[in-house]
């Protein structure tokens, strides 16, 4: 499992669906890294239409193009190109991000430093500041006995209480840095995701197969949340996959008890909500009901994928050197 980091051996993927208007920013922010060695930058096209392949021809002609036949997803996108990398180390950015010049040096430094994390993220600050100050979007993410993933610090001002290195439960997939060959053994990102949990269910795997991921507070990015989907958090397409798959993460993932558990729960909760609605103020009904709604048109993708999940839970537990039990141990520590 443990490999040894040769720095330089870095691929930083970038996946974009209609984000010509996002990627200057985030790869002129990627070509100003302060890294001692040359590392090589992959955008993959997910079918845009908005000029994304001319305007890398024209302005980026040192950048490679991956491009895909349809939307993938950034599942299904960064597994494209995460296939075909030769190098040790591969970056994940986002097509909103910028980071920071000193951001790619600060994570392969990190990881350089133990050869038993498989992933390191660093801070990723909102793009715009608070006051003069960074606004925090993420320190690292933990994940509640539900499965919700959280961003560690989210919306906080950037005061400096975040500046301690250490072991986090999952890396978001906003800006991290990974060693190839263990993401790809752990089965790459699940493409039925689509959208959202990706990060937290690969690192979640990464955990079983026995590896640790770290934050480091020396690399950061910003980010313009919620720009490349025009997703918000409470948005019925961030309410959607981010329900669904949540349950596919702990059905794979974690110990049965829990895994059932809240597979149960859901149709009750919005049962509940439905209820609530029908009972309540007129205001409130039309939301209510829209919302359970959108968590049975969830639960319901969530069942056709259920066979595929079961499977992928036989195979990542025949696979695994941590039991179940014990990560969901570490997950709770990290979360407490």
């Amino acid at each position: 499992m443990l490999s040894e980091v040769h720095p330089g051996r870095v691929t930083v993927v970038v996946v974009s669906w209609e984000g010509a208007h996002l990627l200057p920013a985030c790869l002129d922010g990627l070509l100003a890294q302060r890294l001692a060695d040359p590392f090589e930058i992959c955008v993959v096209d997910n079918a845009s239409t908005d000029g994304t392949a001319a305007l890398l021809a024209e302005r980026y002609p040192q950048v490679r193009v991956l491009p895909a036949e349809r939307n993938l997803g950034f599942a299904g996108g960064n597994n494209l190109a995460l296939r075909g990398v030769c190098s040790e180390l591969v970056a994940l950015v986002n097509n909103d991000a910028v980071p920071e010049p000193g951001w790619l040096a600060a994570l392969v430094a990190a990881l350089a430093e133990e050869p038993e994390c498989a992933v390191v993220t660093g801070k990723v600050w909102l793009a715009e500041d608070r006051a003069g100050r960074p606004v925090l979007n993420s320190a690292g993410g933990v994940v509640d006995r539900l499965g919700r993933g959280a961003d560690r610090g989210y919306l906080e001002v950037d005061e400096g209480q975040w500046d301690v290195a250490e072991e986090v439960f999952y890396a978001p997939a906003t800006a991290c840095l990974m060693r190839t060959d263990a993401v790809r053994q752990a089965g790459l990102f699940d493409a039925d995701y689509f959208l959202y949990c990706e990060d937290v269910d690969v690192c979640w795997r990464l955990r079983l197969d026995g590896w640790v991921v770290r934050y480091t507070p020396t690399a950061a990015v910003r980010h313009k949340h919620g720009a490349t989907t025009g997703a918000t958090v409470s948005s019925d397409l961030h309410t959607f996959h981010d329900t669904r798959n949540r349950l596919l993460t702990l059905v794979k993932d974690a110990p049965a008890l829990p895994a059932l558990a809240a597979v149960l729960r859901l149709p009750v909760t919005a049962a509940s909500i439905a209820v609530r609605a029908v009972a309540g103020r007129s205001g409130d009904r039309r939301a209510q009901l829209h919302l359970a709604r959108i968590l049975v048109r969830a639960y319901l993708s969530f069942l056709g994928l259920l066979p595929r999940a079961l499977v992928r839970r036989r195979r990542i537990g025949r696979r695994a050197v941590v039991p179940r039990g014990e990560v969901d141990r570490t997950r709770a520590r990290l979360a407490a």
